[in-house]
């Protein structure tokens, strides 16, 4: 324990010495209330899209959410925090570890937050909102605006068809395809070239540079996380009907062959048909 408690401030205080680098705004969002789905309380972190290599710790890994007399998420509390290269692992989970999220007009803001003695603050990410639907991301870099990377959503009535990611020039574009079910079954994205003649950034189509995720096995149960697409590590999952229960991952290199292969299986719990994502 106590080995835990030196590499959490260690961590800490890391961190805390950028955020003074911070910026805020006062001018952050409002979103159409979702009152007809159901408040996701709660989840333990191994069901979601968190990095691998992460410290053991003595918390019992659940991730808590708070949300608004809107039934807007506030609050999520739990998390990974980033370790120094030399401690052997990226992450650690730690429960002092929240991120905060502030409704302003058509914005929402992302804070990070941790507990005292630290008191810290970091913005993490920006959201522009139109008609209830997130339009916009911009993952804040404190370090080197010009480094943001900025995602752009489009939709084809409710759904999320298309985003466009870029930071100081474009960077890739990704494309949402869905089974008769409603539930995504992939989603490719491919990288911009510069083609000089034209002296324009383009899609790659030419080559068979490409990243494909794959999303499998789904269930017949409600989807509860519908309403938290702004947590990176839920994005996935929020998009479909029901839940996946195993996912792929390839990377194509130019000539359409896989160098990077990745995959997950999970087993999940039911109540009345209800997934439950805790342990």
């Amino acid at each position: 324990m106590k080995k835990h408690q030196n590499i959490n401030a260690c961590l800490f205080l890391i961190i805390s010495s950028l955020l003074f680098t911070s910026c805020q705004t006062d001018d952050t969002l409002e979103i159409d209330p979702q009152n007809n789905i159901p408040n996701f309380e709660n989840y333990h972190y191994s069901t979601m899209h968190y990095p691998g290599f992460i410290l053991a710790t003595s918390t019992n890994g659940i991730v808590k959410i708070e949300y608004d007399n809107q039934n807007r998420p506030t609050k999520r509390i739990g998390g990974m925090a980033a370790l120094p290269a030399s401690v052997g692992y990226t992450h650690m989970f730690s429960n002092d570890y929240k991120e905060e999220i502030v409704y302003g007009n058509n914005e929402i803001s992302l804070f990070v937050k941790f507990s005292e003695p630290y008191n810290s603050s970091l913005l993490k990410t920006v959201f522009k909102t139109e008609n209830g639907k997130i339009i916009q991301k911009v993952n804040v870099n404190v370090n080197s605006p010009s480094a943001n990377d900025t995602i752009k959503y489009y939709y084809n009535n409710e759904r999320l068809v298309r985003s466009y990611k870029k930071r100081k020039f474009p960077v890739s574009e990704s494309t949402y395809y869905y089974n008769s079910l409603g539930n995504v079954d992939s989603i490719v994205a491919r990288p911009f070239a510069y083609d000089g003649a034209s002296q324009t950034w383009e899609v790659d189509n030419i080559t068979q540079f490409r990243t494909v995720e794959y999303f499998k096995d789904f269930d017949n149960s409600p989807n509860p996380t519908k309403k938290l697409m702004l947590f990176d590590e839920i994005f996935n999952r929020s998009l479909s009907q029901n839940n996946y229960r195993a996912y792929e991952s390839k990377n194509y290199d130019f000539n359409g062959t896989v160098y990077e292969f990745a995959t997950r299986n999970w087993t999940f719990n039911y109540v009345n048909n209800q997934i439950v994502f805790g342990n």
